[in-house]
């Protein structure tokens, strides 16, 4: 039975969501995906669970001797003033850990970690160039619109190994590949001026000496622009973590390698049905990293908080790669989480259910301003079967300032499960 559900739920792997319109760099970073480390505030390195295992950190990896399979998914619902509402529903992870060894474990798995929703911006209003700038001689009115799709995903190997006591340490190796495409559609526009408001599409309208004249636009032709990007590198995070009886904290550093970006640019203009196409490669000159420190607190057995910054510095691909010439920014974040687990005294099926919830704030720092994003999460998890079977649920919402649409919000609301099974297939038996 869980293996039939697991490849349904396989099937519906794809792209992930991100949380708003992120119309910049390769798209927004949405690496984050175990629903038990989100429902504390967005975070990475803590779950609240009995085992306190977050897939999304490699240094707690070792407190499982089972062979574990995990699946994420989630939904997303997107608002603004000026777009339709926009839902999606993907598969966001997927992984598998098996003990090597006493206190270690390996495991690999597969998450796209930078996306863009599938994008179609149209501009509402036309844009002019005047007769003594046209080519034409004439004035020329033009308006654009836009579909951008794809990403960058990884496929990582995680080791995570005990070290002492009280300390523990997690690799990831991630090889980072995706495609991304996008298409731009240039309408152009011959401008005639009348005093009368037909015969064409009529975009704007003069008074002269009290006279109306019409700017009426008869359709010229259509360039079409399409880029098609094949992105590849590499990436690697240790971490580590320390925990005693009341206290546990976490310290993570990642580094990513030089982004190759192969770029098809494909030119038709529609009109004289000729097109060309040219294909070049270029890599960023630049290393990025990111920085992250964790905290928990374990005020009882059953119940604690956790405290987590993150630091990101802009993601490294070449200038030319980017969403609308718009760098990625560099991001800053902290996030609040707080978990309680009702224990289930008595031998049955259910062993935990853990409650969570926390807050989060982030600033997006692009070389032109800063955009902030806040929310807020709730989530509950069910272990079962001795602890080795989970289903974690999480909601996250949140506003941010919109980088697409200056001046307005961005709200969110998005909707997460994961489902983990643990099996003792690499377990040591002992022979009768």
């Amino acid at each position: 039975m869980k293996i039939y559900f697991f490849l349904i739920l396989i099937t519906g792997i794809g792209f992930s969501q991100a949380t708003g319109l992120s119309a910049y760099g390769v798209g927004e970073k949405t690496h984050n995906s175990d629903p038990a480390s989100l429902a504390l505030g967005n975070s990475s390195f803590f779950s609240g669970n009995s085992k306190h295992i977050s897939i999304d950190s490699p240094s707690s990896l070792w407190r499982s001797a089972l062979t574990r399979f995990s699946i994420h998914s989630g939904f997303n619902y997107l608002s603004t003033a000026k777009y339709p509402d926009q839902y999606q529903q993907n598969l966001t992870s997927f992984s598998i850990l098996f003990p090597v060894g006493i206190k270690k474990v390996f495991g690999f798995g597969l998450q796209p970690i930078y996306r863009s929703n599938k994008l179609n911006i149209t501009d509402e209003d036309f844009k002019f160039i005047g007769a003594d700038e046209s080519i034409t001689g004439a004035p020329i009115a033009y308006k654009n619109t836009y579909a951008i799709d794809g990403g960058i995903s990884e496929l990582f190997l995680l080791y995570s190994q005990k070290l002492t006591h009280n300390i523990s340490g997690g690799i990831k190796y991630s090889l980072l590949f995706g495609n991304q495409s996008s298409n731009d559609e240039l309408y152009t526009y011959d401008v005639q001026f009348d005093t009368l408001s037909s015969g064409g599409l009529l975009i704007n309208e003069f008074v002269d000496n009290e006279d109306t004249l019409y700017a009426i636009a008869n359709y010229s032709g259509m360039t079409e622009i399409n880029k098609y990007r094949k992105f590849s590198g590499s990436g690697i995070s240790a971490e580590g973590r320390y925990a005693d009886e009341k206290h546990e904290f976490v310290i993570n550093l990642m580094l990513n390698g030089k982004i190759n970006v192969e770029t098809t640019n494909q030119l038709t203009m529609v009109n004289s049905y000729t097109t060309t196409n040219n294909t070049f490669e270029n890599s960023a000159t630049d290393f990025s990293s990111n920085f992250g420190l964790g905290y928990r607190y374990k005020i009882l057995n059953n119940s604690g908080i956790t405290v987590e910054i993150h630091n990101k510095s802009p993601f490294n691909i070449p200038e030319n790669a980017v969403i609308f010439n718009i760098m990625p920014p560099r991001e800053e974040s902290i996030h609040f989480g707080g978990y309680y687990q009702i224990r289930n005294s008595k031998i049955g099926y259910w062993n935990n259910l853990n409650m969570r919830g926390g807050a989060y704030a982030k600033n997006l720092e692009f070389t032109d301003g800063v955009f902030k994003d806040v929310g807020g999460t709730i989530g509950f998890g069910l272990e079962y079967l001795g602890n080795t079977q989970s289903i974690d649920i999480a909601f996250r919402f949140g506003r941010k300032d919109s980088r697409l649409i200056i001046g307005e919000y961005e709200k969110y609301i998005s909707f997460h499960i994961g489902i983990t099974t643990g099996e003792k297939w690499f377990m040591k038996r002992r022979r009768k």
